[in-house]
């Protein structure tokens, strides 16, 4: 065949079948097109579905952090859009809006905790412990994640709410410290908690703080592993440290946006890591070191609202500290001042007990404030003895009562029958260490807001200033320091010359 036969065999095969196919009409020629769009459309909507309903939905049970908790939560507005919160507001006439930098080190720190809401701990909301129930992991795995989810997503809706962000404002304090477990970025397969749920009850609460114009220390109470009998020498140490330092990177970058660099100025890095034989100093301030640098890789500095980052001195004593971050930007070291909780102190003579802050707490901090730098006092109450139910445990009995003939814990939490001896003692107490925290220009934070129905008062700042052992007029209470010097002269002295 030649080449010209065969153009004209193509060319009439090609009318032929353009004659065929115009005889099927417009959905004979085009359905393939149809079938593609449909088939388009359908991938399209299952991607969709996934995102939008069903990772959501899921939990994260790989124990890795989940960057999905950015933006969740109802914050009455959209928590990713910097333009829709109002950052001019201020608990006060004595503190600056929000959109202005606090004076750290100069203004001291006026704050309470939120104890027992989005950690939970059973002397707080006792209710909700008892017998093998000891803590939140116990709790949750009584319960199971269904009901689990229910009763603590009932607890932190109640618990807490709007109303004690307003009075938390109105009574001249300045900061709220917020704790936040683990599980409230991620949750491994054999964990029982709740995962994220109080992720949400977190933005509320910073929310409300930014309405009423409340500074937040968002803190890292509870990590994987248990930081306060963290095994770095054990199989899990290591594990769970990356691990919750990948927390913590997750929870920085979350909060580094701008619509929170205003309203979280603070952040405090872990609670409370318990310095012993297993976990020495070295192995908490290399922690340091390793979150401090990858929260700066993220911050940055340089900038008036880089947060300051707080670190707990692991109670190792503020003395063990001298020197460690120096030429560091922001930093903060937090110490908690009990009585309680040291067998010396807890068995004082009264006298001696009120007049210490004023002695050795001052010293402590003034002198950390020249080895360290900026010192803070994140946690203290006004109790002396603990006889708090639930205090020590679930299954632990008091450790004052019976060390003494006239040591009883009888009527310790009926404070409503409380003589007016005992309330004067806790309204001088608790101005003593207000000044005595306030001395070196750190501050402080109350432990903590309130106890489930004033349970247990010692521990309740809501109720102490509702009775008046703890001042309603922060701003303008008299100094008390010198009043106890000359009141209490001999237990001055003897605190002085032994220290």
């Amino acid at each position: 065949m030649s080449s010209s036969d065969s153009d004209s065999s193509k060319e009439e095969s090609n009318t032929n079948l353009m004659v065929k196919t115009s005889n099927k009409g417009f959905w004979g020629r085009h359905w393939w097109k149809f079938l593609l769009a449909f088939v388009l459309a359908l991938g399209g909507a299952a991607v969709a579905a996934y995102f939008l309903w069903y990772k959501p939905a899921h939990n994260n049970s790989s124990g890795k952090s989940d960057n999905s908790v950015i933006g969740n939560g109802d914050n009455n507005t959209n928590p990713l859009s910097p333009d829709s919160f109002d950052d001019s507001n201020a608990p006060n006439s004595h503190t600056p809006p929000l959109n202005q930098p606090f004076a750290y080190g100069k203004q001291p720190i006026r704050g309470v905790n939120i104890g027992g809401w989005l950690v939970m701990e059973p002397f707080i909301t006792p209710s909700y412990f008892g017998g093998n129930i000891i803590d939140e992991w116990s709790l949750c795995s009584s319960l199971g994640p269904e009901k689990a989810n229910a009763t603590l997503n009932k607890h932190y809706s109640t618990f807490i709410t709007e109303e004690d962000f307003a009075e938390i404002a109105k009574l001249g304090l300045n900061h709220v410290r917020i704790p936040l477990g683990f599980w409230a970025v991620e949750v491994a397969s054999d964990e029982p908690y709740v995962p994220k749920l109080s992720w949400n009850y977190l933005l509320k609460g910073i929310g409300w703080a930014r309405k009423y114009g409340l500074r937040v220390l968002v803190e890292l109470h509870a990590a994987p592993g248990s930081q306060n009998g963290w095994n770095h020498s054990g199989p899990n140490g290591k594990a769970n440290a990356d691990r919750t330092l990948r927390i913590l990177q997750t929870l920085v970058t979350f909060f580094n946006q701008p619509q929170y660099q205003h309203v979280i100025p603070i952040f405090g890095v872990l609670n409370e890591p318990f310095i012993s034989t297993q976990l020495t100093i070295g192995d908490v301030q290399q922690f340091y070191l390793d979150a401090n640098k990858i929260i700066r890789d993220i911050t940055g500095t340089g900038n008036d609202f880089t947060p300051w980052l707080v670190y707990h001195d692991g109670f190792a004593g503020l003395s063990s500290w001298k020197g460690f971050m120096k030429g560091y930007e922001r930093v903060i070291l937090e110490t908690h001042s009990y009585l309680i909780f040291d067998p010396i102190l807890i068995m004082l003579p009264k006298t001696t007990q009120l007049v210490f802050p004023c002695v050795a707490w001052v010293k402590a901090l003034a002198q950390s404030n020249v080895d360290f730098g900026l010192t803070i006092t994140g946690e203290w109450t006004i109790s002396t003895d603990d006889c708090a139910i639930y205090l020590n445990g679930v299954q632990e009995v008091s450790k004052y009562e019976g060390k003494c003939p006239n040591c009883t814990c009888a009527g310790a939490n009926d404070y409503k029958n409380w003589s007016a001896e005992k309330k004067e003692f806790y309204t001088q107490f608790a101005s003593a260490q207000i000044e005595a925290f306030e001395s070196n220009g750190g501050g402080w934070f109350y432990w903590t807001w309130k106890t489930e129905n004033h349970v247990n008062p010692t521990w309740d700042y809501q109720l102490g200033v509702q009775e008046g052992w703890i001042p309603s007029d922060l701003q303008n209470r008299p100094p008390i320091c010198k009043q106890l010097e000359q009141q209490h002269p001999d237990a001055y002295a003897n605190l002085t010359n032994n220290k």
